[in-house]
């Protein structure tokens, strides 16, 4: 059952539109959210890696570091075998849209001693609300991909539908990804807390996060973020009536989370 939760974040927020002295990288194309994936046990705080900012020169090992664990592993791609029969294993199109979200100051990685990477976060400057379908979508020659754009934008319009957030800048968590071999030590509560200071030193009024997975929307619910909507995947349907996506338990919905900075 499709659900619209209310949240008395926004109000307060609205006090602070206009503060926003944010920079952002010029003339690359945009696209809306992707969604969370990693697991919920992060309880050890292990605290044998750092959190830095991605430069230039990060992007390559960021973008094979995703295409060996988000890609994989995020329940929307594994529902619908995005990498199926794939002998690269990978989707262009997600790899381009991996890279886009690279193209700002906002992203971050886990990174041990020795150099290598056991986690990322990509964020960015949520785009105003849309009601028409995005010109990417439509262009979108991967349909198993575009299935995934479209059920995004679809939430995106339904957590703006009463327009709670016009006029508020809001940084959108858009993919957190960890080393499977590093799940359970706090590497996505570490990049999340990072995200959110570096949000307040921007100037946003909130954080949002959709998370597909139940791993994800867990760790934002201890984080103090707030659910404004959910929407049962068995609920989201084709022209047939059949769901579109049907991920393995326990992920059973996207829910939407929003915080204030």
């Amino acid at each position: 059952m499709e659900t619209a939760l209310s949240t008395d974040l926004v109000n307060s927020a609205r006090s602070d539109v206009g503060k926003s002295q944010t920079t952002f990288a010029k003339d690359v194309p945009k696209m809306v959210k992707y969604t969370l994936a990693d697991s919920a046990n992060s309880e050890r705080t292990d605290m044998d890696y750092q959190i830095q900012s991605v430069t230039k020169d990060d992007k390559l090992r960021v973008l094979n570091f995703l295409k060996r664990y988000f890609f994989r592993d995020e329940p929307l791609n594994q529902s619908i075998q995005l990498l199926a029969g794939r002998e690269d294993f990978t989707c262009t199109e997600l790899e381009e849209y991996s890279l886009t979200s690279l193209e700002n100051d906002l992203n971050l990685i886990a990174v041990v001693p020795n150099g290598t990477l056991v986690g990322v976060v990509l964020n960015g400057k949520m785009d105003p609300p849309c009601d028409e379908e995005p010109h990417y979508i439509s262009r979108c020659r991967n349909p198993k991909f575009k299935k995934i754009l479209q059920l995004l934008h679809h939430v995106d319009q339904k957590v703006n539908c009463e327009e709670n957030f016009h006029g508020l800048d809001v940084l959108e968590i858009k993919i957190i990804s960890v080393d499977c071999e590093w799940r359970g030590r706090g590497v996505a509560k570490a990049l999340l807390e990072r995200t959110l200071e570096i949000g307040k030193e921007r100037g946003f009024q909130m954080a949002r996060a959709d998370c597909s997975s139940s791993f994800s929307g867990k760790l934002c619910a201890r984080m103090g973020f707030e659910r404004v909507y959910e929407l049962n995947y068995a609920d989201y349907l084709d022209e047939d009536g059949n769901p579109i996506f049907s991920p393995e338990s326990p992920h059973t919905k996207i829910v939407s989370y929003i915080k204030r900075l």
